[in-house]
């Protein structure tokens, strides 16, 4: 049973991650109101306190509009507040496992999907904080792990959020019956948080470094909603709900792809997208959760 500090512990993946494996593990989630991550002594007193073999750090401005409009606050939360968390991580002997995203290659010319070998160029600020963030943890602290994940996606449960995702988005669509626009210029992966879940033990002890995690997929963003039709059994009304926009991202098309072969090669093997979709939608219809767990 490993001791493990999660901060962002009220956001979608930390809250399921308490519940999924507080059974398993010896947890303590801290989010903005428990830690001021920027209140460096702050960090140290709270790390040093809690004795964590193992800090999961998802806290982060994560809102790509937001980051824009407030370039400087997004600075200081997802690359200061990090390296503290990083320093006092480092003092306690503790690992530190970041977790960063697809959104650091926002802005490269070439097609994904990209290795980690692969040179990134975010285009936005959220993207651009996450690299910087990256590159200056390789420099505070060596027992380090950097997992770049893909979009997560996952249904409502009680008392737990849940952000604009592929399933939910398209569900709610259907739903309010409101025709809507989604591109077909769009490309990225898409992970259900119980199959992040499932592997996180695992992931946990793989050597220092980075790694890209998550599902692959070839689909465009349009395909996939309407593959969650499909799953829903709402085929006949995809015309009737879903316009594809061919002018977003025609210009230069948004490819955000993970090539995963590096984890696949360590055992750690995750479902393509609409495998993982498929199985999300059917525990939601089986348990009325979001996991079949």
């Amino acid at each position: 049973m490993a001791k493990i500090l999660i901060t962002g512990n009220r956001g979608f993946l930390g809250t399921r991650f308490q519940r999924y494996h507080g059974r398993d593990h010896q947890i303590e989630g801290v989010g903005r109101a428990d830690l001021d991550i920027l209140d460096s002594d702050a960090v140290k007193r709270k790390i040093a306190a809690c004795g964590p073999e193992i800090i999961i750090h998802g806290a982060a401005v994560t809102a790509t509009a937001f980051c824009e409009e407030n370039p400087d606050e997004a600075r200081q939360i997802n690359v200061t507040g990090a390296l503290n968390v990083a320093a006092a991580a480092r003092d306690a002997g503790a690992r530190m496992v970041f977790l960063s995203t697809e959104q650091v290659f926002n802005g490269n010319d070439e097609p994904g999907p990209y290795s980690e070998d692969h040179q990134a160029v975010p285009n936005t600020v959220y993207g651009k904080t996450k690299l910087e963030a990256e590159e200056q943890l390789r420099e505070t602290c060596d027992n380090l792990l950097i997992l770049r994940l893909t979009w997560l996606f996952g249904l409502p449960e009680f008392r737990e959020p849940v952000n604009s995702n592929v399933v939910w988005d398209a569900i709610r669509i259907a739903v309010s019956g409101k025709r809507t626009k989604v591109a077909v210029h769009e490309y990225r992966g898409v992970t259900w948080v119980y199959d992040l879940l499932d592997r996180f033990p695992a992931l946990l002890e793989m050597p220092s470094g980075t790694y890209h995690v998550g599902s692959e997929n070839d689909l465009n963003r349009y395909d996939l909603f309407r593959h969650v039709f499909r799953e829903l059994g709402i085929s006949h009304r995809v015309e009737e709900l879903l316009v594809p926009d061919h002018k977003l991202y025609r210009e230069r098309p948004r490819d955000i792809r993970l090539d995963t072969e590096k984890i696949t090669a360590r055992g750690i093997r995750f479902p393509v997208s609409t495998e993982a979709i498929s199985q999300c939608l059917g525990a939601f219809m089986t348990t009325g959760m979001g996991s079949s767990r």
